[in-house]
Formats: structure tokens, sequence, C-alpha cells
């Protein structure tokens, strides 16, 4: 019983600690509004998602994603989110497989 309990209280810290998030924003720019009832960080942003799996090879070149739906051609937010299910993907697969979710927000045409 103290093993499933030592086990349990183990396997909660480690999937607590793996999930992260980085955001990076521009101070220059006005970002491009949008008519929704969100509660969080991103009230009155247009947010585009990205949920995908990033696959590396030896034969590969360089990896990057190509985000072309901004019309103004131009980033005001980027958030990079990792779940400890993507860590555990990429540990499963020798650093092959990455699941990762982006969010972005474009820069309102005429702004800058």
């Amino acid at each position: 019983m103290r093993l499933l309990k030592i086990t349990l209280i183990l396997g909660l810290v480690l999937n607590l600690c793996s999930c992260y998030s980085v955001r990076f924003q521009v101070e220059n720019g006005q970002w491009e509004p949008a008519d929704n009832e969100r509660e969080d960080a991103y009230a009155g942003y247009n947010v585009h998602t990205l949920d995908t799996v990033v696959t590396r090879k030896l034969t590969t070149g360089e990896h990057y994603f190509n985000i072309s739906d901004c019309d103004s051609g131009a980033l005001h937010t980027v958030e990079y989110r990792s779940t400890f299910g993507g860590i555990l993907l990429n540990a499963i697969t020798f650093g092959r497989k990455k699941k990762v979710k982006i969010k972005y927000v474009c820069i309102k045409e005429n702004s800058m």
C-alpha cells in the first residue's frame, strides 16, 4: 500500500512538472480584435491554434512552421505549449516526434 502511494505521488509530481508554456508578445502594433467571451489572457484577441506533431529525421533540413493566415504578415503573440503526453511521446520515440500546441495572434493590418 505504501509503495502505491509513493508511486502515485511521484507520478503526480512528474505530471505537473512536465507541463509548461512559453509566451512571446511584442509591444509595437495592435493585435487583431475578436468578439469572443474568453476569460483568459487572450480575451479580445483573435487567436489561431496549431496543434501538431513535429517529426524530425536525420535526412531532413531545417524544421519550421509556415504561418500564412496572417494578412499583415506579422505576429503579435506566440505561445508554445508542451504537455506531459508530448514529452512522453518525445521520450518514447527517442526525440524523433514531439507534440506541440501553438497559439498565435496576428497583428492588425496597417497598425505598425
